[in-house]
C-alpha cells in the first residue's frame, strides 16, 4: 500500500471517535484508492520507461547518423585527397624527360592548394648521408613560375631546422616542423643565403612555418604562414610518399637521358672515327664539315653554321673547315696566328682549354666576309654566307679539343647542355683526328721503313754474298788441292796412254795384233781412270759454283755423309793452304743408315763449312795461347812438356721413334718434331765459349774474332738456314774441354742405303 494511504488507514483504525462501521467503510475506500493509485503508478512508470527507451534510441540514431555523415565526409575527403594524389601520379608517370619535373611540381602545388592547404611555396631537399649535407631545390611557388633548379648545397649545421630535419630523416619520422617568428625568420634566410645561387626577397613576414615531410631520399618542404593542422600534416605525408616515387622516376629519367646521351656520344664517336679512318690525304679533309654538320644535327644541337679549326702551333697557322646551313662544305681557309681578332681570341682560348663565345650582328658578319675577300680566302660573299642574305644575328661558339676548336654558330647562345653535347662531339672528333694524324705519320714511317728495309735487304744480300765469297776464298786452296790430284792423274794417264798408242802403232806396223789388243786394253783402262778423275774435278767445280751462287730454294735428295765429308776435306786443305803450321786431328763417325735426305745442299753445306771452319779456328787459337809469367814475360801454354793435340770430331746419327724409349742414349737430345731426325755434331777441344757471350753467338754481326777476321754473320746465317729446314742448331760448351755444335734436322723423306749387296 502507498505509504501515505497506509498512514491514513492507521490513523482511522486507532481513532476512537470513528465507529467500527465507518472505519470499515473508510478502510475499504482507502484500499480501493490504493489499488487505483497502484494501477496509475504502474501505467505512469511504464510510460516513463517507454519515453526513456525512445529517447535513448533517438539519441543513438542521431549519433549514428552523425558518425555516418562524418564517415561520408571523411571518405569524400579521402577520395578527394586520393584523386589529387592520383592526378600527381598520372602527371609524373607521363613524364618523358626530366625537364617535365617542373610541371609535375606545379601540379602538386595546385593539388595541395585545392585541398585547402595554404602553402606559400614548396621546396625539395636531397640528403647526402655521407657528408651530412643537403641539396636544396626550388619548388613551385604561388603565382610564380620558378621552375625546379638547384639553389645550393647546405651543411646540416647551417641552421637548427636542417639539423632537426636530418635527425628526423635518420629516425624515419614522417615529418619535422619548425615555426619561426620575428627575427628568427630573417636569421634563417641570412644563414642560408651564402650557399644559394638565387637572390632572396628583400622583406620577410613576421612569422613563417616550414614543414618537412620526409621520404627515402630527403624531404618535401611546405612553407606556410601558419602551422599546418594535424589533418594537413597527414595529407602532406601522403604527398611526400608520392613525391618519393616522382623523384625516383625523375632520377630514372635522368639516368636514362644520361645513358641516351652517352649512347649518342659513343655512336657519334664511332661514326666520326669511321669516317676519318677512311681519310688518307689532305684532300679528304674536305669531308670534315659535312661530317660535323650531320653529327650536330643527330645530337640535336641547334646551329646554322659549323666547322673545325685545326691549329698548328709549329707553323703558327689555323686551317678552317666551314659548313653552310645546308651541310655543304664552304671550303678551307688558311689564317696565320695574329692575322685577325677572331683567330687571336680563338687560339688564346684554345691554349687555355676554354670555350670561346662571341656575338655578331649582321654588320659584323658582313665585315668579316669582306675581310676574307680582301685576303683572297674566298671568292664569293654569297657563296660564303651560304644563303641569300647574311644572318642578322650570330652567336659563335668555339669548343676546344686537342688539335683545335669545334665551331658552332647559332642564332642564339647555346645552353650548357648543348655546349656539353658539342664538347662530346669535339672529343670524339679529336680522338678520330688523332688517329688520322697517326695514320699519316704511320704512312710516312711505313714508307721510310720500307725504304730502309729495301736498303737493309740489299745490304744483307751483299753481306751474304760477301760471306759466301769469303768462305769461297777460304776454300780456294782446298779446292785447288782437291782438283790438283785428279788433274795429276789425268795428266799422268794421258802421257802413259800417248806412249801406249805410239807403241800400238809400231806393233800394228809389225803386224803384232795380239800385242795391239793388249795395248788397247791398257789404253781403255787408262781412259776409264781419266774419266773418273775428270768427273771428280767436275764435281768439285760444280760444288764450288753451287756454294757461290744464289740457291733456288729447291730441296734435293742428298747423301748427308758425303756432303759432310766433302766439306771437311775442303775446309781442312783450305786451312792448310792459309797456315802451313796448321795441324789438327780429324775424327769422323758417320751413321751409314742415314742414306739420302731432302735438303738444299748448298745451304746446308755452307752451315757445315762454317761450323768446321769455326772448330778449326778454335783449336788453332787454343794452340797459340800464352800465359803471363811472374816476371811479366809470356810463354806458350802448350809445349812439348805440356802437349796439346787439336782435335775436331764430326759425327752423323739417325734417331727414330724406337730410340726414344726410356733409358735410350738419345734421351734429352730429341728434336721437337715427333718423327725421325738426323743429328750432325761438330766438336772441338778448343777453349770453349765464355758464358757471358753464349746467348749472343747467334745474333747477326756478333763475333769474338779480331776486327777483320770475321763478319759475325756465319752463325746467324747458319741458324736461319737450319730453322728454314725446320731444324734446330744447338750448342754445348765447356771452357775447359771445348764446344759442340749440333744440327738436328727432321727427316720427312728418307732414302735409306741398301745393305747386303
Amino acid at each position: 500500500m502507498n505509504p501515505e494511504l497506509e498512514s491514513i488507514l492507521n490513523f482511522i483504525t486507532s481513532s476512537d471517535g470513528i465507529s467500527a462501521c465507518e472505519k470499515e467503510k473508510l478502510s475499504g475506500y482507502l484500499n480501493k484508492v490504493d489499488r487505483s493509485l497502484a494501477v496509475s503508478e504502474f501505467k505512469l512508470e511504464r510510460t516513463e520507461k517507454v519515453k526513456r527507451t525512445t529517447a535513448i534510441l533517438l539519441e543513438e540514431t542521431i549519433e549514428e547518423l552523425e558518425q555516418k555523415q562524418k564517415a561520408v565526409e571523411q571518405q569524400n575527403r579521402d577520395l578527394e585527397i586520393e584523386a589529387a594524389l592520383e592526378r600527381v601520379r598520372s602527371r609524373s608517370m607521363a613524364m618523358q624527360t626530366s625537364s617535365e619535373f617542373v610541371e609535375v611540381s606545379e601540379v602538386m602545388l595546385n593539388e595541395i592548394t585545392s585541398l585547402g592547404i595554404k602553402a606559400l611555396r614548396t621546396e625539395v631537399c636531397i640528403v647526402d648521408p655521407d657528408t651530412e649535407s643537403i641539396e636544396i631545390w626550388s619548388g613551385a611557388e604561388q603565382n610564380r613560375n620558378t621552375g625546379n633548379k638547384v639553389l645550393g648545397v647546405l651543411p646540416c649545421g647551417v641552421h637548427p631546422f636542417f639539423n632537426g630535419m636530418v635527425t628526423a630523416w635518420k629516425d624515419q619520422s614522417p615529418y619535422f616542423i619548425q615555426t619561426r617568428s620575428g627575427g628568427e625568420v630573417s636569421e634563417y634566410y641570412e644563414n642560408i643565403a651564402p650557399y644559394l645561387s638565387c637572390e632572396l626577397p628583400s622583406g620577410f613576414s613576421d612569422h613563417e612555418t616550414t614543414s618537412a615531410f620526409l621520404y627515402a631520399e630527403g624531404s618535401l618542404n611546405v612553407v606556410s604562414l601558419f602551422p599546418l593542422t594535424k589533418e594537413e600534416c597527414h595529407i602532406m605525408v601522403r604527398f611526400a610518399n608520392v613525391f618519393g616515387q616522382i623523384y625516383q622516376r625523375f632520377i630514372d629519367l635522368k639516368n636514362a637521358e644520361a645513358q641516351s646521351k652517352e649512347a649518342a656520344r659513343r655512336a657519334s664517336l664511332d661514326r666520326v672515327r669511321g669516317q676519318i679512318a677512311s681519310m688518307r690525304t689532305t684532300t679528304d679533309l674536305g669531308r670534315i664539315t659535312p661530317l660535323i654538320w650531320d653529327e650536330l644535327t643527330t645530337l640535336g644541337v641547334p646551329f646554322i653554321r659549323c666547322g673545325v679549326f685545326i691549329i698548328d702551333e709549329d707553323k703558327q697557322n689555323v686551317e678552317v673547315y666551314l659548313s653552310a646551313p645546308n651541310g655543304l662544305s664552304l671550303g678551307t681557309l688558311n689564317m696565320a696566328f695574329g692575322s685577325n681578332a677572331l683567330t687571336n681570341h680563338a687560339v688564346a682560348a684554345w691554349k687555355l682549354n676554354e670555350v670561346y663565345h662571341t656575338h655578331w650582328e649582321e654588320e659584323d658578319f658582313v665585315e668579316w666576309t669582306n675581310y676574307l675577300l680582301d685576303i683572297d680566302q674566298i671568292t664569293s660573299a654569297q657563296a660564303y654566307q651560304g644563303a641569300a642574305s647574311p644572318p642578322p644575328s650570330l652567336d659563335l661558339h668555339f669548343i676546344p679539343f686537342s688539335q683545335g676548336m669545334l665551331y658552332v654558330g647559332n642564332t642564339s647562345p647555346l645552353t650548357q647542355d648543348e655546349i656539353n653535347l658539342s664538347d662530346s662531339l669535339a672529343e670524339a672528333f679529336s680522338m678520330a683526328y688523332a688517329r688520322y694524324e697517326d695514320f699519316i705519320k704511320l704512312d710516312e714511317a711505313k714508307q721510310n721503313i720500307e725504304k730502309t728495309l729495301h736498303d737493309l735487304k740489299a745490304a744483307q744480300k751483299q753481306l751474304i754474298q760477301s760471306e759466301k765469297m769469303a768462305s769461297l776464298g777460304e776454300l780456294t786452296a782446298g779446292i785447288a788441292h782437291e782438283i790438283k790430284n785428279p788433274l795429276n792423274f789425268v795428266n799422268n794417264f794421258s802421257e802413259v796412254s800417248k806412249e801406249l798408242l805410239e807403241e800400238m802403232i809400231e806393233e800394228l806396223d809389225d803386224g803384232h795384233l795380239t800385242e795391239v789388243k793388249e795395248i788397247a786394253d791398257d789404253v781403255m783402262s787408262n781412259l776409264d781412270k781419266i774419266m773418273h778423275h775428270g768427273r771428280r774435278a767436275d764435281s768439285i767445280v760444280k760444288g764450288m759454283l753451287q756454294h757461290s751462287r744464289t740457291n733456288s730454294g729447291e730441296k734435293l735428295a742428298t747423301d748427308i755423309n758425303n756432303l759432310v765429308d766433302e766439306y771437311i776435306r775442303l775446309a781442312y786443305h783450305g786451312m792448310r793452304a792459309k797456315d802451313k803450321s796448321f795441324n789438327v786431328s780429324l775424327e769422323t763417325d758417320y751413321d751409314d743408315s742415314i742414306g739420302k735426305i731432302e735438303i738444299i745442299p748448298q745451304d746446308m753445306g755452307r752451315v757445315i763449312l762454317n761450323l768446321i771452319t769455326n772448330a778449326f779456328y778454335a783449336c788453332t787459337e787454343k794452340n797459340k795461347q800464352f800465359r803471363r809469367m811472374s816476371d811479366g814475360s809470356e810463354e806458350r801454354v802448350h809445349t812439348k812438356e805440356n802437349p796439346y793435340q787439336p782435335t775436331v770430331t764430326i759425327s752423323t746419327k739417325l734417331f727414330n721413334a724406337q730410340s726414344r724409349k726410356p733409358g735410350s742414349k738419345a734421351k734429352g737430345r730429341f728434336h721437337e718434331n715427333n718423327g725421325d731426325f738426323i743429328e750432325i755434331a761438330v766438336s772441338d777441344n778448343g777453349p770453349g765459349i765464355p758464358s757471358r757471350v753464349l746467348d749472343k753467338i747467334f745474333q747477326p754481326f756478333f763475333t769474338t774474332k779480331p776486327t777483320g777476321a770475321g763478319t759475325g754473320l756465319g752463325l746467324s746465317l747458319s741458324y736461319d738456314i737450319v730453322k728454314a729446314h725446320e731444324g734446330e742448331l744447338k750448342v754445348q760448351t765447356d771452357e775447359a774441354h771445348g764446344t759442340t755444335f749440333i744440327i738436328q734436322l727432321p727427316v720427312k723423306k728418307l732414302v735409306r742405303k741398301e745393305t747386303g749387296k
